[in-house]
């Protein structure tokens, strides 16, 4: 058994009052006359008790001690046979200290031996001083059992508590990744789309400036329009953040939603961009997760026609009895003379997928024979609780 780590300040206290009371009872029996007082008896005694103050720190070498220093006064007759009760007391300390067996093991070999001296030495098997060896050491010997048993039961409740400590850190961290994660998607939907009217309109009016300046000033009331959106949705976004979901019923913006497409499709085509719409079966309500995520696509998708595009896109919502598909397409080539695209965050078609597929749905993206689509499969289960059914746009080229 290794000896333990240093003690503080409380097992110093702890284990030197043990050793003084110890000490306590043979110094009053000397006192008191009830015990002769032999010097060698006396500093083996002493010995014995102050050792204690080490019980926790070098508990085999106590154990040693004591137990060596009980059967040389048992065997040299000398007089009281106090070494019996710190022998106790190493054994429950070793015992309660995690070793088991050596502490038993030191209890009934010392219980054997002390009891098999004072039998030679004339003593009856019923006496007390008999019976009280390995009573004693016994006690000792289940009190530390118990001890030990309480020990590991708290040292596996901490162990508990600690991994739960742990798992509830690591899933508080997953959750704030995918909080950072979500704002940064809803950054790049709230502002993708302006900033790429932004970008269109104004390299429109720059090139239109001096040869139709009334086409160019349409294209700056557009860029105008497009800031204040992207502004007034990023400062709606913001607030949300600061204050946190307890306002948001009073605050917020109505949420992205199909039920507001009209909305969206007349901005692109105020922009410039000629969209056809067509709608495949019956359009029914969608549940609220599904809903702003088709939204989304159909907004990154039209914005990326609108930047990357030849200034036309098809738009196609086929509602089916499993869910809900989208596909946008839109010409890859531009005529010469056009505007110089927008430039590309580049994680417009990362975040579609992440979103569609955080709702279990499948995305796919790509240029197809001078074409580029975007096609998405939405689940579309029936809401938990009443929602406004989406609207069907109307149909037909702008």
């Amino acid at each position: 058994m290794q000896d333990r780590a240093p003690r503080p300040a409380a097992g110093v206290a702890l284990d030197a009052t043990v050793a003084v009371v110890v000490l306590t009872l043979p110094v009053t029996l000397w006192a008191t006359g009830a015990m002769p007082f032999v010097p060698w008896g006396a500093a083996a005694t002493v010995t014995s008790c102050a050792v204690l103050f080490w019980r926790r720190t070098h508990p085999t070498v106590v154990l040693a001690v004591t137990a060596v220093l009980g059967a040389a006064e048992t065997v040299a007759a000398a007089p009281g046979g106090t070494l019996l009760l710190p022998l106790a007391i190493a054994v429950y300390t070793v015992v309660s200290l995690g070793e088991r067996r050596l502490g038993l093991l030191a209890a009934a070999g010392s219980a054997v031996v002390l009891d098999g001296v004072l039998l030679l030495r004339g003593a009856s098997a019923g006496s007390g001083v008999v019976a009280a060896v390995p009573l004693l050491l016994a006690l000792a010997a289940v009190v530390g059992l118990v001890v030990a048993a309480r020990r590991a039961e708290l040292t596996t409740a901490r162990d508990r508590a600690a991994r739960a400590e742990a798992a509830r850190e690591a899933e508080a961290s997953r959750a704030v990744a995918e909080e950072r994660l979500r704002i940064a998607r809803e950054l790049h939907d709230v502002l993708a789309h302006q900033v790429a009217v932004v970008g269109v309109q104004s390299g429109v009016a720059e090139t239109l400036l001096v040869d139709d300046p009334d086409a160019a000033r349409e294209a700056l009331v557009h860029v105008r329009t497009a800031s204040a959106d992207a502004l007034r949705e990023l400062a709606t976004l913001l607030d949300l953040l600061r204050r946190g979901d307890e306002d948001a019923p009073e605050r917020a913006a109505p949420a992205p939603s199909l039920t507001r497409l009209d909305e969206l499709l007349d901005a692109v085509r105020a922009t410039g961009l000629r969209v056809e719409v067509r709608v495949d079966g019956d359009a029914r309500s969608l549940v609220p997760v599904v809903d702003l995520a088709a939204y989304r696509v159909v907004q990154e998708a039209l914005t990326n026609a609108h930047k990357h595009g030849a200034g036309t896109a098809r738009l196609v919502l086929a509602w089916t009895p499993a869910g809900l598909g989208l596909e946008v397409v839109n010409p890859v080539s531009r005529e010469a003379g056009d505007v110089t695209p927008a430039p590309s965050t580049g994680h417009g078609l990362l975040g579609m997928r992440e979103r569609v597929a955080a709702v279990g749905g499948v995305l796919d993206a790509g240029p197809r024979r001078g074409e580029f689509v975007v096609r998405a499969e939405l689940p579309a289960p029936v809401p938990a609780s009443p929602t406004t059914p989406a609207p069907t746009p109307e149909e037909g080229p702008a």
